[in-house]
Order: C-alpha cells, then sequence, then structure tokens
C-alpha cells in the first residue's frame, strides 16, 4: 500500500523535515535543527508534532456503555462526559490487542484512540452482539500534539477557551486560532502539554499559527525520531515493539488498567489465571553507562546469562546515555540492579529500573 501524505506534509517539508515511510504515512523522522534540539526543546520549552496517523473510532448507540465495558480492561462505568482514560483492549487469552484512550463525548458517545488503524477490524467484530454504531473517524480528523512547559502559554494566545481549567485527561471543545478543536489535556512525551483534534482541511492554517505564536517560547517542530526518545523516557508502550497478542497487561507493566472486579470482559478469565499463577516475565527500564542504542532483540544478561530482551532503545538527550525497555524474568527485575545489555558486537553494563525514567505521573505531566 502507497505511503500516504498527512495534512502537515507540504509545510513540514518547509520546515525542513526528513520524511521517511512510518505506520503507513510519509512522516518526519527529524526537523532541520535535529532530534537532539526536538527532544530537548520539548522537555524545556514546547514542540509541536504530527500525529495525524492516530486511529479514532466513534462508539455510539444505547449499549455504547455495556459494549465498552465487554471491550476494554478499564472500568468505564465512572467514566465522565468530558474524561479520557488509559485501559487495554485484550483477546480471550489475555494477549494484548491494544492500548489506547477512551473518551467520553456524551451519555451515550464513546471515542478509542490508539495508535493503529487495524483496531478498528477487531472493535467491528466485536461490536456484532450490541446495538451500537462504529464510525472509523481516522479520517475526518487529524490531530497536532503541542508539547512542552511552555505549551500553554503557546497555545493561550489562540484560544479563549479556558484552557487552564482543563485537568489532565480531560477534553473541551473550543476554538483555536479560529478553527474548532477538541482540546485535551494529554500526551506521549511525559510533559505537560494538549493534544488538538480537528478537521484535516484545517491543518496547515492551525500548524502556521501554533507557529507564529510560538516565537517568542522557541517552539520546535517534533519528529519521530525525538518522540521515541520521549516516550521511552517516560516508559510509555509502543504497539509492535513494546506489546502484542503475546503479551498481556501485568506483564507490560500496566497491570492498573485491568479491573477484574467489573463483570465480565473480554479476557477476563485469562488474566485473573495470570494474577493467580504470576507472570513470566516483566517489563523494565535501563539506563545504560554510556551512549551505545539498544535496538528491538538485544539481550540483557545477567552474570552471563540472557535474563530478558530488549523491546525498544534510543539515545535519551535528557541523560546523555542510552536508555531501553525490555522484558526480563521477574526475579531478575530488582530496581537499581546492574545487568548488560548486548548492543552490536559488546555487552554494555546498565542500571534496572522497575519505574519509567522519567516519570509521566509527576507534576510537569499532569500539573497537579
Amino acid at each position: 500500500m502507497t505511503a500516504r501524505k498527512t495534512p502537515f506534509y507540504d509545510v513540514g517539508v518547509e520546515y525542513g523535515a526528513d520524511m521517511r515511510e512510518l505506520f503507513g504515512y510519509w512522516l518526519p523522522w527529524a526537523y532541520r535543527n535535529g532530534e537532539i534540539e526536538e527532544h530537548l526543546s520539548t522537555r524545556t520549552r514546547a514542540s509541536v508534532c504530527d500525529l495525524d496517523y492516530m486511529a479514532e473510532c466513534a462508539i455510539e448507540g444505547k449499549e455504547a456503555l455495556a459494549f465498552v465495558q465487554q471491550l476494554f480492561t478499564a472500568d468505564l462505568s465512572t467514566l465522565a462526559v468530558g474524561a479520557i482514560r488509559y485501559t487495554a483492549m485484550c483477546n480471550p487469552q489475555g494477549g494484548m490487542v491494544d492500548d489506547g484512550t477512551v473518551w467520553r463525548m456524551s451519555a451515550s458517545r464513546y471515542m478509542f484512540v490508539s495508535g493503529d488503524e487495524a483496531d478498528y477490524e477487531w472493535v467491528a467484530a466485536q461490536a456484532k452482539a450490541f446495538d451500537v454504531t462504529l464510525t472509523n473517524l481516522t479520517s475526518a480528523w487529524t490531530t497536532l500534539a503541542l508539547q512542552g512547559p511552555l505549551s500553554t502559554a503557546v497555545l493561550a494566545k489562540l484560544t479563549d477557551a479556558p484552557i487552564t481549567d482543563i485537568r489532565y485527561y480531560h477534553f473541551i471543545e473550543g476554538t483555536v486560532a479560529g478553527i474548532e478543536c477538541v482540546i485535551a489535556r494529554m500526551g506521549y512525551t511525559g510533559e505537560f502539554g494538549y493534544e488538538l483534534h480537528f478537521r484535516p482541511q484545517h491543518g496547515e492554517q492551525m500548524w502556521r499559527s501554533l507557529f507564529e505564536a510560538g516565537v517568542p517560547e522557541g517552539l520546535e517542530p517534533l519528529g519521530q525520531a525525538a518522540l521515541e526518545s520521549l516516550r521511552q523516557e517516560a516508559g510509555y508502550l509502543l504497539v509492535g515493539n513494546d506489546h502484542d497478542a503475546t503479551r498481556n497487561p501485568f506483564e507490560a507493566g500496566i497491570g492498573s488498567v485491568v479491573r477484574l472486579d467489573k463483570e465480565a470482559f473480554i479476557g477476563k478469565q485469562a488474566l485473573s489465571r495470570v494474577l493467580e499463577d504470576g507472570i513470566e516475565r516483566t517489563m523494565v527500564w535501563f539506563k545504560l553507562g554510556d551512549q551505545a542504542v539498544p535496538a528491538n532483540g538485544d539481550a540483557v544478561r545477567c552474570g552471563g546469562r540472557q535474563v530478558g530482551t530488549v523491546t525498544s532503545g534510543s539515545y535519551s538527550p535528557t541523560f546523555d546515555r542510552g536508555v531501553a525497555m525490555a522484558y526480563v524474568e521477574p526475579r531478575s527485575a530488582v530496581c537499581g540492579a546492574v545487568l548488560t545489555v548486548h548492543v552490536g558486537e559488546a555487552d554494555h553494563w546498565a542500571t534496572l529500573s522497575t519505574m519509567p525514567l522519567y516519570d509521566p505521573g509527576d507534576v510537569r505531566s499532569k500539573n497537579l
């Protein structure tokens, strides 16, 4: 299938983007100032990232709540209109189809947002037994992420919406640069920030308005390379790398999104057995002792014995060293333990953490 251009393709090229085929789209790997500057700008100032490839699916109807309760592991019965909840979607064996967020748009309308358009087929197959209507919104919406500690200063110049009142993982509707938007307080970087969802025909106008407003704040465009290092520091999962149908939420470190005390949902019985029997591997995070960049599949060793495998790795500008996410056997998951990661032809010592290296739950992201 031919890769698609996003609404920000042309303006991205104008800003010096190195466009590459990713997720079925032409996406910027980095812009003219490079991925290190983009990463550090997000941590210290603000950045804008093209997230047009995100998949959105609307679920509505009189059985919408019953359906999302069956489909997702989280308890969505308490989700208020205007709120967002992170969750997982599992198969009957407890393996992860994907993770993502559920948004409550109205009393009988929800939206599921994930990173994989193929999720729509799974959702549609599960919906057949429910009185609901599904709408694939992936082409009808586009998304820009405005991230970083100065993001409010940029956005406030373009909207009269009460953006400072939006709580973490909540959203409002408003006008930004004259464009009707859904404005959400969230992100994939571990920083304070927003996501703006709007009609794709307004893509270039929104982009230019943000960058004109963001000159005093040093706003930078953010490509996929820097987004990768940011999300790995913050411990966010990437489908296909850090989870798939062979891994369950408890192994992936997101067991908190599984609510076994709610009524039946897909995978509940299997996940109950996992909780009883224990997991065979667990997600951990590493800081390497140098700048070597681990890759998916690199071996994690303890005393010369392989105890795990890297799922994501990158160079971290925040820590000036290589970082990695990996699955290891639970008995080796000891915070502060020193193991080795085999990168290329050599072993590199690394310090293990049982928590993300850059905590996305701190005051900088949630602003609590």
